[in-house]
């Protein structure tokens, strides 16, 4: 926008990068500064300033030719004095990003890709004074100083001659006259009397009524004030949220599937990658404090027992700590248990926030927090609650509401609850055209718990527009995010996608040594989704991984592990079933037998590629072998590194190149006899 004369601004420039294969970004940043005008010395009116630029070419441009300026908050005698920027960038579709940023009055050009980004909870502001008293005087056609101005407003002197000459016997007088009028008026005496000293009393009690009242209108008025006095510096409401384009992408129990579910950590995992809206399930103590848990007692998610109401608030802070190590690998540190009211301080108003109350006991206590200390949340508090519950609270405090049914939830019922729902929750587990009949009442439906990127597809298709994810930054991306393996680390990588969520044995296993992964489940599997979808050089890819049995079953030696692959999504793999989508599967047997296998929707056994079995050497106990997988445009081919012929050699195949894949324990059902991984690596052939 053109600048006023007189207003000072600053030539800034932004360069993105598509996120999806690099190039020129394409997308908006809208600029606003954190305040609602500022007034500028010498310039009339106040400035708002920023608006809505587009990238052209990757290069931020507005519209007419002209680079873009900025308002500088450092200009000297502006009020208010001390705001900031707000730039909120969207690129080729991701999600939004926001940054707050001061402008230099000094500076001859700002890159805003370069800037020293501030704390959200920078900039307070006051409000903008209107015209002075002054300023309104000479625009009346006055002229002359300040101080000329203030001597008009002072009268002209009076008569002090005539003041000197009032004699003490005429205030005498006076004062006497004026008492008597005084008793005549309240006279206490008499019916007249009486009838004033009542009137008085009456007037006294409503007197104090009133202020009673005034003062708790005066209590309200000021909790209202505190409120719109935050909401400013929100970066995001549930509305704002909505209004986005796109699948809406939650996270489920902060990012269960990640970190240890419902702790802080797992929690900032979700925001800190840009997840904007999260789950946070409550419970209640002994003492009336609330927690951030999914369950009424601590079995499944601590080292403790026992309902989490039995306990003194002291204890839970003190003693209690999750097990997220049983669920997510022993390089996490164990975790403690985090108060509602610290989340609270620390993201409303910043993220939309789905609370939901999981035990009867905690609903008031929770009602009564948000009431007294968050006057504020409704506008970025979503009431999450099942339909069997009540949802009358919410919606007469203003909140938005979100309503989860069961699968078999009858008609009746959700038409029992429509009024009160803006939300309504169907699970991944319900039939694909119950969900189309949830989607046609009308109102926006979101699906959980989501951690897989073909469970998204299949929710979109249904008209599902929101997703509560328990892997969100897996769930939300579409390309892969590493080529190489760090199960050293011993924590599980996002995009782990095993054939159940939250469930200890279905769980990836680390060893504690040398970096080796397995799965502790009879013909269970595990998809590598971190790796995926591989991408292809001219010539293919390849895939290649350290193997080994730690146990080999002398009973049995044609049982099998292996890796599965070139499957276009990451639905659920298992030997011996009928699968969701085609695929190839390697195996090596105990008895050192490699083979390719291609397996397809229509029936439980594989297809096998090339002509014979290929013998190697039978693996020893505990000692690591070397398969790797090519993939080219035309062919595909397996081989065991140690031996030029242990190999398939190039099996002309051109059924799969999809990009996803993952390990199985193939047709093992003893345990004791799976295999272990390690050294994972894609590379481009």
């Amino acid at each position: 926008m053109p600048f006023p004369e007189g207003v000072p601004s600053v030539p800034v420039r932004y360069s993105v990068t598509s996120p999806a294969g690099g190039g020129p970004g394409q997308g908006t940043l809208q600029l606003m500064p954190t305040v609602p005008a500022i007034r500028i010395p010498g310039a009339d009116g106040v400035f708002t300033g920023g608006g809505t630029y587009q990238f052209i070419d990757g290069q931020l441009d507005n519209g007419s030719g002209e680079q873009v300026r900025l308002l500088p908050t450092n200009v000297d005698g502006a009020n208010p004095a001390v705001w900031a920027w707000l730039g909120i960038e969207s690129v080729n579709g991701a999600q939004p990003r926001h940054f707050y940023f001061a402008v230099d009055a000094d500076a001859e050009e700002v890159d805003l890709g370069a800037v020293q980004q501030l704390a959200p909870d920078l900039t307070q502001y006051l409000a903008v004074p209107g015209e002075s008293a002054y300023d309104a005087w000479l625009r009346a056609g006055n002229d002359g100083t300040e101080e000329e101005f203030l001597a008009s407003l002072v009268g002209p002197p009076g008569d002090i001659t005539a003041a000197n000459d009032y004699t003490d016997e005429q205030l005498d007088q006076a004062l006497a006259a004026e008492v008597a009028r005084a008793n005549a008026a309240y006279d206490p005496a008499g019916a007249a009397g009486a009838a004033q000293a009542a009137a008085i009393a009456t007037a006294s009690s409503d007197a104090a009524a009133k202020a009673s009242t005034a003062q708790s209108n005066a209590v309200a008025a000021a909790a209202t004030a505190a409120a719109s006095l935050y909401l400013p510096k929100a970066l995001l409401t549930v509305d704002a949220f909505m209004a986005q384009p796109g699948t809406k992408v939650f996270g489920h129990r902060g990012a269960g599937m990640v970190c240890p579910e419902h702790t802080e950590a797992s929690y900032d995992y979700a925001i800190a990658h840009g997840i904007q809206a999260m789950e946070l399930s409550v419970n209640v103590d002994s003492e009336g404090q609330l927690w951030c848990l999914h369950d009424l007692t601590l079995d499944r998610t601590t080292y403790s027992t026992g309902a989490l109401n039995t306990y003194p608030s002291t204890g839970v802070a003190q003693r209690v700590l999750t097990n997220g190590r049983v669920l997510h690998g022993q390089g996490w540190t164990d975790q403690p248990m985090v108060p509602l009211r610290r989340m609270l301080d620390k993201y409303l108003g910043k993220v939309v926030l789905f609370v939901e109350p999981k035990g009867n006991d905690a609903v008031v206590p929770l009602q009564t927090l948000l009431s007294t200390s968050y006057p504020h949340a409704p506008a970025s508090v979503i009431w999450k609650a099942h339909v069997g519950t009540s949802f009358t609270w919410p919606k007469n405090n203003g909140y938005r509401t979100w309503c989860y049914i069961d699968d078999a939830s009858s008609d009746a019922v959700l038409d029992g609850k429509d009024a009160q729902v803006d939300y309504w929750g169907v699970s991944t587990s319900m039939s694909s055209a119950r969900r189309q009949q949830i989607v046609a009442r009308g109102k926006p439906v979101f699906s959980w718990p989501v951690y897989r990127r073909s469970q998204r597809a299949a929710l979109e298709a249904d008209g599902i527009v929101g997703l509560m994810s328990s892997d969100p930054v897996y769930v939300r991306g579409t390309t892969a995010q590493a080529t190489a393996s760090r199960w050293d680390q011993q924590v599980k990588e996002s995009g782990g996608t095993p054939q159940t969520d939250y469930n200890e044995n279905a769980a990836l296993k680390f060893s504690d040594t040398d970096g080796w992964v397995s799965i502790n489940r009879a013909n269970g599997t595990y998809g590598l989704g971190r790796y995926c979808p591989i991408v292809s050089g001219a010539g293919g890819y390849r895939i290649q991984i350290d193997m080994k049995y730690d146990q080999i079953n002398s009973g049995d030696l044609n049982v099998h592990g292996g890796l599965y692959l070139g499957k276009t999504s990451d639905d659920p793999y298992q030997f011996g079933t009928i699968n969701p989508s085609d695929g190839y599967h390697l195996i090596l047997r105990h008895n050192g037998v490699l083979r390719l296998y291609r397996h397809v929707t229509t029936q439980t056994g594989g297809i096998s590629l090339g002509a014979t079995d290929i013998s190697t050497d039978a693996p020893v106990a505990g000692q690591p072998m070397t398969i790797q997988v090519d993939v080219t445009p035309t062919t595909i081919e397996a081989r065991r590194l140690g031996n030029a012929a242990w190999t398939t050699g190039p099996i002309a195949d051109t059924t799969n190149r999809g990009g996803y894949f993952g390990l199985t324990n193939g047709s093992i059902s003893d345990v004791a006899a799976r295999p272990f991984w390690r050294n994972l690596a894609i590379t481009q052939l």
